[in-house]
């Protein structure tokens, strides 16, 4: 029964991680740029996408292709932040918002025309490798998803904390003005930081489309969950981002083994309500 549970575990782990890559791209860009993207699951698919035709068209490996879909939708998202958010920076929060949910259906619209609304395989290579430890199992598909996200999380994690322009970034989350007023780039951390949550959803597409499948409605659910994790770990904060998406990951794993999964999508929004009542500022508190 335990070994049951343990592996439930796991399994949350793998969507924990995923939620966490989503989650730390919208809570950057929320917290530097203060713009709601809803549009963020819309990039996590074209990820997916990019990932899908990199491998099957073209041979490019697996592992090899995450790395080249992250840097064409970083690419997209520098497009998108000049052409779509720009203008509206600064702006009351409704503007974004509803300048997000347009693009978002316009994206989703536009890829059903491209590429067909039937759920597609993305291979790996490595679903069918499984992993035996400890009584639990797991394939190296999903062994590698952890891999890449605890990767990608501390390598992000780094580049905030270690690096001269992850510094300047957090400065710019503190005191937008102050950080101007000392000469920083505004527009240029604007863009990169809109880069980078866009690659890190484009990663987390990538992972989830091998694992399952991809379609062009695949990013709304991790959208929505993505936005509870950084409602629950405060909005802009980090570290908070990463403790829940790895909580809700595995809540919602245990919830779909020991109560049913049919309302695996339900889960998030309890463990969201249970939140607002119980710690409302967020698992460690809000940061700009």
């Amino acid at each position: 029964m335990f070994i049951v549970f343990l592996q439930q575990v796991l399994n949350g782990l793998v969507l924990g991680g995923n939620y966490a890559l989503m989650a730390l791209g919208l809570t950057m860009i929320f917290g530097i740029l203060e713009v709601i993207n809803f549009a963020h699951g819309e990039i996590y698919m074209v990820g997916a996408f990019m990932t899908l035709y990199f491998t099957t068209l073209l041979g490019v490996p697996f592992l090899l292709a995450i790395p080249i879909s992250m840097v064409g939708a970083a690419l997209l998202g520098l497009m998108i932040q000049k052409v779509v958010f720009r203008p509206i920076i600064g702006k009351p929060m409704i503007n974004g918002m509803l300048l997000s949910f347009g693009l978002s259906v316009f994206i989703v619209n536009l890829s059903i025309l491209l590429f067909k609304a039937d759920p597609r395989s993305l291979e790996s290579g490595y679903a069918q490798v499984n992993i035996h430890f400890f009584g639990l199992q797991i394939t190296l598909e999903r062994l590698l998803a952890i891999i890449v996200a605890i990767l990608l999380v501390s390598l992000l994690y780094l580049f905030i904390q270690r690096t001269k322009v992850g510094r300047t970034m957090r400065a710019v989350a503190e005191d937008r003005e102050a950080a101007q007023a000392v000469g920083v780039n505004i527009a240029r951390i604007y863009l990169l930081t809109f880069a980078i949550g866009c690659a890190l959803a484009a990663s987390a597409g990538s992972i989830t489309g091998a694992i399952f499948f991809v379609s062009p409605i695949m990013g709304w659910a991790p959208a929505i969950k993505s936005f509870v994790v950084v409602i629950l770990g405060g909005f802009g904060n980090i570290n908070g981002a990463i403790l829940a998406s790895l909580i809700l990951g595995v809540f919602e794993s245990l919830g779909s083994g020991y109560i049913s999964y049919a309302y695996k999508d339900a889960y998030a929004f309890i463990i969201l309500l249970l939140a607002f009542l119980l710690k409302p500022e967020g698992l460690l508190g809000g940061s700009k």
